[in-house]
């Protein structure tokens, strides 16, 4: 019996719009949820660079139609949720079934990702949606009875792949009080949500996390269930009430602790996983303020960081101090290298898209500007048609710099842009690596040049920038 719900997604607080869904796409597509990523499918979209494509249909349809929403009444995206009983589908069935499902439910007219994740006893698939359609022009309408639509076509999909369906679904979400709280912008659960997706980035472990939470004024229980309390609110919410994202396993994933290791002993284990960090200035830290405890915390974090440090050099053949300055310099000329091939794609799409919205606006305005050529009170006629006659004369003016060119066809423009997007996701593949590479070599250098003594301001900053 799958199970299905939507949730609507808007802009976390101290994040960009589009780092805010970078960062929920970038959960759902963990390798160790997505076997290394081979269950991750997507519709008009590249899964790596899901969110920028998001972004930019988002500034195009702002573009368009002129239409703006207060950040918090604005829905960036939708996520549904479906889940199996364990054992009842495989995980490749379970992201063909989802892919289908979000093709019903959109109709196709809006990008989506699908993730299937098989970190849990039961499978369970995550899917993004785009709010903003193919066509730029308009948004998923949620209507009141959107979860009961989805619960349908899930049902449909399953009795068609030979699963099992709940017969008498119980009625589930959130309640009218829930509801309506979170439209007065008053509700605890919602507030706590959005605490729980800005904190957790910053956090080094569970137990950070739990730390980080006490400092946003949360009181902690944590015994079977995970649960909050916020200054003011009477009873504590437990954390698996806000949704599958937020139970105690999953924040714990979310934190980078193995599934079936205790919270207590997880720091040890992961800081000997996690990648090597940047050792300590302690004097300057104490001289900013910290005290004892601090500086006792950070000597320890710094004896841990020189021991992880030695073990990368050993591994990766790194004992001679003028080779690991030479590789740390080549890895960043390399990846500097592969950011400007980057940037002069995206360049070419930014290109692409302005034009498209020419031709789109001077297709629209056209007639506006024909009654205007037309018109004997040309004055009048523009003070009633201005925003309409400065897009028709933006475009013949963007045409009119092609230098007597043919202007392209829409979907000559959308068939380049396709071919950019997918020159753009093999050198973002490459970009990764390299950003990776270049981080740990120059990190490890900084840390030698600490530890003998030698670093430099001028290192110092150039890592800082990269």
């Amino acid at each position: 019996m799958a199970i299905s719900s939507i949730l609507p997604r808007k802009t976390m607080r101290d994040r960009s719009r589009q780092r805010s869904m970078k960062e929920r796409h970038e959960y759902d597509q963990k390798a160790e949820k997505t076997n290394g990523g081979a269950l991750v499918s997507s519709y008009m979209c590249s899964p790596e660079t899901a969110a920028e494509e998001f972004e930019f249909s988002k500034r195009l349809y702002a573009q368009l139609t002129g239409r703006k929403q207060p950040v918090d009444r604005d829905v960036i995206m939708y996520r549904i949720i479906q889940s199996f009983p364990a054992g009842e589908v495989s995980p490749e069935t379970a992201n063909k079934i989802g892919y289908e499902l979000a093709m019903r439910f959109t109709g196709g007219q809006h990008q989506f990702v699908v993730a299937t994740h098989t970190d849990k006893k039961h499978i369970h698939t995550h899917i993004e949606f785009n709010s903003t359609n193919l066509d730029c022009d308009g948004k998923f309408k949620n209507v009141k009875n959107s979860a009961m639509i989805l619960r349908q076509l899930n049902d449909e999909l399953c009795r068609a792949y030979g699963l099992s369906t709940i017969e008498k679904p119980r009625k589930h979400g959130k309640s009218y009080g829930e509801t309506a709280a979170i439209k007065r912008g008053v509700s605890f659960m919602e507030q706590l949500r959005q605490t729980i997706d800005r904190v957790m980035p910053e956090s080094q472990g569970f137990e950070d996390f739990l730390a980080r939470m006490r400092r946003e004024g949360y009181e902690v229980k944590q015994g079977q269930y995970l649960s909050f309390r916020a200054p003011g609110q009477v009873r504590f919410t437990r954390s698996f009430r806000l949704g599958d994202n937020y139970t105690m396993d999953a924040l714990m994933e979310r934190a980078g602790v193995p599934r079936g290791m205790p919270v207590r002993t997880n720091k040890a284990r992961q800081s000997a996983t996690r990648k090597v960090d940047l050792l300590i200035d302690i004097q300057a830290k104490l001289d900013a303020g910290k005290g004892a405890g601090y500086e006792r915390w950070a000597k320890v974090f710094n004896l841990k960081e020189a021991a992880k440090t030695l073990n990368y050099l050993i591994e990766n053949d790194l004992t001679d101090y003028d080779e690991l300055v030479a590789r740390s310099e080549q890895a960043g000329n390399a990846f500097d290298a592969v950011s400007q091939q980057i940037k002069q794609l995206e360049g070419r799409m930014a290109e692409i898209a302005q034009l498209k919205t020419h031709i789109i606006r001077y297709s629209k305005t056209r007639e506006v500007y024909a009654a205007y050529k037309r018109s004997r009170h040309k004055k009048e006629f523009r003070a009633e048609h201005a925003e309409e006659l400065a897009q028709h004369e933006a475009a013949k003016k963007a045409f009119d710099a092609l230098g007597g060119k043919p202007i392209p066809k829409v979907a000559q423009l959308s068939q380049e842009y396709a071919a950019l997007l997918a020159k753009k996701k093999e050198k973002y593949a490459e970009y990764k690596e390299l950003r990776q590479d270049m981080l740990s070599l120059q990190t490890a250098r900084q840390n030698v040049d600490k530890i003998l003594g030698i670093e430099t301001e001028k290192s110092r900053k150039k890592l800082q920038e990269r």
